[in-house]
């Protein structure tokens, strides 16, 4: 599975990350300000011993003064003072320090400093201090107290800075949520309210600019959707026209034949007049609210597919292709236009895409299986959707729509020589 970096643990990752950085950085530098300082004391310390009036040193004659050891000459010096500094310092008034310690990370056993100066006499001195034992004790007042309410000190900024970037957290996320939750929300109906208020002048901007892009496509859908309506509407009368007028031509073709011609004319007239029909109630279909409740009633779907193969027979005029027809008495409970609205889309495709062969129409029970075989087809054809009309654009389309609206199990599968559909209406 894989993880979606998010924006809010980074934020709070990058900044704990930062805050956990710089409490060690700054402990660090406390230790290291409070070893310096410790240091300079010692320092001026020894130089004011060694300054101190009425002091004289002698050669071979080291004198002890306030538990500091002074001598003029290097080998004057205690051997442990030789023995952990091997060679005499040069650099004047420099303290140097040799640190003995059991661990790493524990205090020091013993610390020894020495340093070399000249006094106001010009008189060239060395002196030299050891401490032994818990030397933090000694120079803190306590069992290393500094050094342990540094690291207290430091965990604890980093603990209040977690809980402070928390807080902030909390406040910024939570309108951020709030405008996710919202957006997802939002519907036909929500987008008629304006957006809500979301603290932040940014989120704001934000949800004005959600709102304003969702309300401008919802406009353009609605227009769609209603040009389609209207355009349906308004293309069934002069439909019904067509089709009334070709049935009084066949009536009056009855009582005074007509040419050939005439004939044909007027069968191009009425296959028109029942792909423009299709074509209408396929385009209502599509313009309908998802929303639309359709009633069940109950369909005998062997009689159905009868009635429709009689009505789109006028596809075959003029065709080498034979229909089978298997059907078996079957009656079962559903929204009978969309089933008749399916089974028109099927039965159309299968008749308008075979020109020379079979179309096959089986039904048991609520399974209808459709398949066409066409006897001389390029088979680079059945595969171009680029030769499919109606029945394979829009047809192909609702009847997806439908299907999956209702449940319906529906198959398509390409074959050499044609197409198989299999729809369970049960």
């Amino acid at each position: 599975m894989k993880l979606r970096p998010s924006l809010r643990l980074y934020f709070l990752g990058a900044m704990l990350f930062l805050g956990v950085c710089m409490a060690i950085m700054f402990s660090a530098l406390t230790v290291n300000y409070f070893v310096e300082g410790m240091d300079s004391v010692l320092r001026g310390t020894m130089v004011e011993v060694a300054d101190t009036e009425g002091l004289e040193v002698q050669d071979g004659q080291p004198e002890m003064l306030l538990d500091f050891y002074v001598s003029s000459r290097w080998q004057d010096l205690p051997a442990e003072a030789r023995d952990h500094f091997v060679t005499p310092p040069t650099n004047m008034f420099e303290l140097n320090k040799y640190i003995i310690k059991d661990e790493l990370f524990s205090p020091p056993s013993a610390v020894h400093f020495l340093m070399v100066m000249e006094t106001k006499q010009g008189q060239l001195l060395y002196i030299y201090k050891s401490y032994s034992g818990d030397l933090h004790a000694r120079l803190s007042g306590g069992p290393g107290s500094q050094f342990f309410w540094i690291p207290v000190f430091g965990l604890g900024g980093i603990a209040v800075f977690a809980l402070l970037l928390m807080m902030v957290m909390r406040r910024v996320a939570s309108p951020v949520e709030a405008l996710r939750d919202w957006a997802k929300s939002l519907n036909t109906e929500s987008l008629q309210q304006p957006p809500p208020e979301f603290k932040y002048k940014e989120l704001n901007t934000l949800a004005t600019i959600v709102h304003s892009s969702l309300n401008s496509v919802q406009e353009s859908l609605d227009r769609e959707h209603e040009f389609l309506r209207n355009a349906s509407h308004e293309l069934r009368t002069p439909i019904a026209v067509i089709r009334t007028n070709v049935e009084l031509l066949n009536k009056i073709n009855s009582k005074s034949p007509m040419t050939t011609k005439q004939l044909q004319v007027i069968e191009r007239i009425e296959r028109a007049g029942f792909t423009m029909s299709h074509l209408t109630e396929t385009l209502l279909w599509l313009s309908r609210d998802e929303s639309l409740s359709l009633t069940p009633e109950l369909v005998k779907l062997d009689e159905q597919i009868m009635q429709t193969v009689d009505d789109l027979s006028y596809l075959l005029r003029g065709k080498s292709v034979t229909v089978e027809l298997d059907t078996s008495e079957w009656q079962v409970e559903l929204p009978a236009t969309a089933c008749r609205i399916v089974l028109a889309n099927l039965i159309r495709n299968a008749f308008q895409h075979t020109d020379t062969g079979v179309v096959t129409i089986r039904q048991q029970q609520g399974q209808v299986v459709i398949r066409n075989v066409n006897d001389d087809i390029d088979t680079t054809m059945v595969n171009d959707s680029s030769t499919n009309d109606l029945g394979f654009g829009l047809g192909v389309k609702l009847t997806d729509k439908l299907t999956a609206r209702f449940n319906w199990q529906h198959k398509r599968e390409i074959e050499s020589s044609g197409h198989r559909v299999t729809v369970n209406f049960d």
